[in-house]
Parts: structure tokens; sequence; C-alpha cells
């Protein structure tokens, strides 16, 4: 169940978003609960309390508070880096704070149904149709992860170590393997050590990539031009082939 969030000063709009989200849902057989918030205070108390919603419709400008205010929550407070944040604007212009936040898309006022059924079938595309969750051994036992809880893995010998959101972990295994495993799944083999979550890119720097913990991870210089051609496929709303 795809968990959405709507969030509008104006009850009005607050309520056409989300009628036109259950009409998009219902003609992309997309199952959703969608919940409607008209003041941005009301909404960061809710995700302080334990709420969590995989995509959140956010105004940029609020009466009682920001877009950038509940981003902030979302990301820096209640530390989710997996949910999607979709900008909802009468301005055509978007401040820069924006982006730190990683927005999934922008919609601006006035929007109309196929604006929002866009934006549903490429999260839909991008993330809706694949096993979220990454199987592994060590000794003998099994363990599992969300992969969008995965932000990379590096090879370390026979062994390959998996950088988590909120943990680290090992196993024996090549990341050959790994990348077998999770092909179309959003992850780049930037290095022959190093296989990364793209949800998780902060930004690329030459002959690096900055994840959303700080984390500095190389770039082969073999591997630059299909890591832009791999950030470009990604940004118009699909995965690349044979990642």
């Amino acid at each position: 169940m795809l968990k959405i969030a709507v969030c509008d000063d104006d009850e009005k709009i607050c309520n056409l978003l989300e009628n036109y989200i259950n009409d998009s849902c219902r003609t992309l057989h997309i199952e959703a609960e969608t919940e409607s918030f008209i003041s941005g205070k009301v909404l960061k108390r809710k995700l302080r309390e334990g709420e969590n919603y995989q995509i959140y419709f956010l105004d940029i400008e609020l009466a009682d508070d920001t877009g950038i205010s509940v981003s902030d929550c979302i990301r820096n407070e209640i530390k989710d880096e997996a949910a999607q944040i979709v900008y909802v604007s009468g301005k055509d212009g978007y401040d820069r704070q924006l982006f730190a936040f990683r927005p999934f898309n922008f919609i601006e006022k006035p929007f109309d149904q196929n604006m929002v059924t866009a934006t549903l079938e490429k999260y839909n595309r991008i993330y809706g149709k694949k096993n979220d969750i990454f199987h592994y051994k060590y000794g003998h036992d099994m363990y599992c992860a969300r992969v969008s809880e995965i932000l990379y893995f590096k090879s370390n010998g026979r062994k390959v170590k998996i950088v988590m959101q909120k943990s680290e972990d090992e196993f024996y295994g090549s990341l050959e393997e790994v990348c077998d495993k999770l092909k179309g799944q959003g992850m780049i083999l930037t290095h022959k050590s190093y296989l990364v979550n793209y949800r998780y890119i902060r930004s690329f720097q030459g002959e690096q990539v900055i994840m959303v913990n700080g984390d500095v991870i190389p770039v082969a210089r073999g591997r630059k031009e299909e890591i832009a051609r791999m950030q470009l496929h990604f940004e118009n709303g699909g995965f690349a082939h044979g990642i």
C-alpha cells in the first residue's frame, strides 16, 4: 500500500489534488492511501509521532509554514531519505534550497489531472514494480534489507560491505553477484569496488560522487561517460538497462 501525503493551505486545492491523485492511482492500478493536510505544522507533528509516507505533495508556501521546512523535517529530522517529494507551486521559479532535498518533481499551479498522472506514472515506473528486498547470507544465517534503504555496496576482498540508512553489515560474496541480483533496481557501478544506489547520491563531482550521508565514493575514469548517460536516463524517469 502506497501512502501519500498532500499538504496545501488552500483546502479547495488540497481536496482537488487529493481527488486527482486518487483518480490517477485507480487509472494506474496503484493501491494507495492518501491523507491531506492544510497545515505544515500538523504534518510535521504526525511525522514526529512516527507516521511516514512514500510520496509527499507539498505546497512550497504555506500559511503557517513552508514546504522547505516540511522537507527539512522529512530528510534531516526523521531521516527519511527514501520518500519522494513533489513540490506544488504557483511560481515559475524555484529556490535553490529546494534541490538540497532531492525533489522528485515540480508541479506548477494551476495543475490538471494529466500532470498528476504523469508524476505518479513516473514514480510507479521507477519504484513501484521492483522487488524491494535484497537477501544475503552470512555464516549459516540469511538476512534481508530493503533496497530502498541501501546507500551502497563496497567490495572488500571476499566480502561485500552493505551500507544502509541506519546500519552497516557485510557478507561473503562478490560485487558482480550483487549487480546481477539488482539489475534494474537503480544501482550504478561507479568503480570496480562500489555499487551505488542512485536514490542516495547527493551530487556528482567529476571523479567522485557524494552520498546523502556524506560518504565520498570514487568514480573510475572509464566509468564517467557511462555514469553521465545513466544519470540522464534516471532523471528522465527510468532505470538504465543492465544496472
